[in-house]
């Protein structure tokens, strides 16, 4: 499939997702949010893919949020239009989140509005020391998407995101780092080279383990203490009977490196 807001570049198990309108900011319009809801669809379907790198094209933004200017274009009916753009939207992100293969946002700029969304969703998050996070929705006299208000108060704590959401307060990169937004802060030039480090380190284990873990984090502010316990247990009797867990076990005892199942 050929895109037009976004490119995808597969480097062995590692695919890498560039929101690419540079000249917007990588703001999110419906043709991006179509695209990545068209992408994660593949993803989903592609056992060659183990690990996911999300970042923005150019220098400026990693995604400045929504398109406002494509949004005002369909007043007097922008608020069907923007259901439409948030309906693709939130459906790639529950792709994202339930697929095997982890997800890494490589931050590259600025993260605003929906921007800072995509901060969210993914498994793990790298800052380029140029980055900036603000949430920026209510400025406009908007409310937050693209689960901002699932995952962001998980990540940081109701307090924080309250600030950042009601007041509009821009971190820096090491302040994001502070907060537990992102976990690592590095170079602006080593940005993309550190992610391919991390996805690559990830890329080759077991997705079946992977795809288990990111259940029992989606569901555990959920469950209570016992039924959250049930589930370790099943997942880890499935896992110990699968052919990733036997190969796993049987590498650790012959001390070598385990081949894991690619699906």
């Amino acid at each position: 499939m050929t895109f037009q807001t976004i490119t995808a570049e597969q480097t062995g198990r590692v695919l890498v997702i560039t929101l690419n309108r540079p000249d917007n900011m990588n703001a999110i319009n419906l043709e991006l949010a179509r695209e990545l809801c068209h992408i994660a669809e593949q993803i989903g379907q592609n056992p060659g893919i183990g690990a996911v790198i999300i970042t923005g094209a150019g220098n400026k933004a990693f995604c400045a949020g929504g398109d406002l200017q494509a949004f005002y274009a369909f007043s007097p009916e922008m608020g069907a239009h923007l259901k439409q753009v948030t309906d693709y939207f939130h459906t790639a992100i529950c792709l994202f989140s339930e697929m095997g293969a982890p997800v890494i946002a490589a931050i590259n700029g600025v993260a605003a509005g929906g921007g800072l969304s995509m901060v969210g969703f993914p498994e793990l998050a790298i800052a380029s020391q140029s980055a900036k996070f603000v949430s920026a929705y209510t400025k406009i006299g908007l409310s937050p998407d693209g689960s901002s208000s699932f995952f962001m108060p998980r990540i940081i704590g109701i307090r924080r995101y309250y600030e950042m959401v009601l007041t509009n307060r821009t971190l820096s990169a090491e302040e994001a780092c502070d907060w537990g937004l992102v976990s690592e802060v590095v170079d602006d030039d080593q940005l993309l080279s550190r992610a391919m480090e991390l996805a690559q380190s990830i890329a080759d284990g077991p997705q079946s383990s992977y795809r288990r873990i990111k259940s029992l984090v989606m569901t555990s502010f959920d469950s209570d203490l016992s039924a959250q316990l049930d589930k370790e247990a099943g997942f880890l009797s499935d896992c110990a009977d699968s052919d990733d867990g036997i190969e796993g076990i049987k590498a650790f005892l012959a001390k070598r490196v385990p081949q894991f199942n690619k699906s």
